[in-house]
């Protein structure tokens, strides 16, 4: 087994990092993985390069048909049987280079989107060997009943490797520290998370918020200035992206991600709960797929800063609850989100296809 990941993306993301967590994973168990990057991306070059092989080509001019030869060649070169595509950008490529290699095609399928099913789509569908779905909603969404057997239902999973147990930094012992990791954007709730927490200040000089992510320059500039206008600097930390999400997750008290965009998934929540960060979480999507309400976390069914505030005091009042939250959220993530867990089900697909 020999496969290749097509990555046409410009810089690292969610998606890139899926990827690389799966070459990791495929490499420890030692079967051929290979990356497709641009030829002019260093960045992705470089990150792949400690899991995966890389193929180069002119992805970035018309989405890599003027490469077209040249991959084929690499991939011929390389035995490549299998042809993973992560993006619909992309597909037409992946179906040319299926037909001129004899390989074994799978779309992945990341967004809550309703399948289509005009001609040109229903040419696509019958074209792809096996669709691989990141949640029940992205499945739900996505398959076509007359050809229901390709479709596979296979969760995300952490790689567990990148988040050892580890000693943090010292703390008060009173404070309670909220943290968020995500895109600083208007539709993940972050301002709603910022009027609860301020909310709760005023009763309680303990809370902190501490963000982690990144955005735009003119998002990042408007949280500053509502950090200043609302004068919660000595409570509220941009600390920005961070390499190191291990340290991050170990040094709060609990995580909330109160998106209000339909989400496929849910990577952060696993990566706190398998970090023993208790999580609070909207249900704008495949949330409740990975949180059992009230067991392995809290889940809010309205964005907004009286729901978000009263959720985070019942954590900080209760601390049999967390404690037990903690515990089933770590064995819910163990169980059934592991990166290891994830390859298991690709592997048994791929086996299947050939």
């Amino acid at each position: 087994m020999s496969i290749l990941n097509v990555v046409g993306a410009k810089v690292w993301g969610g998606g890139e990092q899926y990827v690389y967590d799966m070459c990791d994973e495929l490499h420890r168990r030692q079967i051929s993985s290979f990356v497709l990057v641009d030829e002019t991306n260093q960045e992705l070059k470089d990150r792949f390069a400690s899991v995966a092989e890389i193929v180069t080509a002119n992805l970035y001019s018309c989405k890599g048909f003027l490469s077209i030869s040249s991959i084929v060649k690499q991939m011929k070169q390389h035995g490549v049987d299998v042809i993973q595509c992560h993006s619909g950008k992309y597909i037409l490529l992946c179906l040319a280079l299926k037909r001129l290699t004899g390989a074994k095609l799978i779309f992945y399928k990341h967004n809550i989107i309703q399948a289509k099913t005009d001609i040109y789509h229903r040419w696509i569908q019958s074209q792809v060997d096996a669709f691989i779905c990141v949640s029940k909603q992205v499945y739900d969404a996505q398959i076509i009943p007359s050809i229901s057997q390709k479709y596979h239902l296979v969760y995300n999973g952490i790689n567990t490797h990148r988040f050892p147990t580890i000693e943090c930094e010292h703390k008060e012992p009173k404070q309670f520290i909220v943290g968020y990791a995500g895109r600083i954007t208007e539709n993940k709730g972050i301002y709603e998370l910022l009027e609860a927490i301020k909310v709760i200040h005023n009763s309680n000089r303990d809370i902190r918020l501490r963000i982690c992510g990144d955005g735009i320059h003119d998002a990042i500039q408007e949280l500053h200035h509502y950090i200043m206008q609302y004068d919660m600097k000595d409570y509220v930390e941009f600390i920005g992206f961070q390499q190191d999400m291990n340290r991050f997750y170990r040094s709060i008290d609990c995580l909330v991600a109160p998106s209000k965009v339909r989400e496929a998934f849910g990577l952060v929540l696993c990566e706190a709960m398998y970090c023993k960060a208790p999580v609070i979480a909207s249900t704008s999507g495949a949330q409740g797929e990975i949180i059992e309400n009230g067991v392995s976390g809290i889940l809010i069914d309205a964005v907004n800063s009286e729901v978000i505030a009263k959720a985070i005091q019942k954590l900080m009042q209760d601390d049999v609850n967390r404690v037990s939250m903690v515990e089933q959220g770590y064995k819910r993530v163990e169980s059934t989100f592991t990166i290891a867990k994830m390859v298991d089900s690709i592997v048994t697909i791929v086996h299947n296809l050939r």
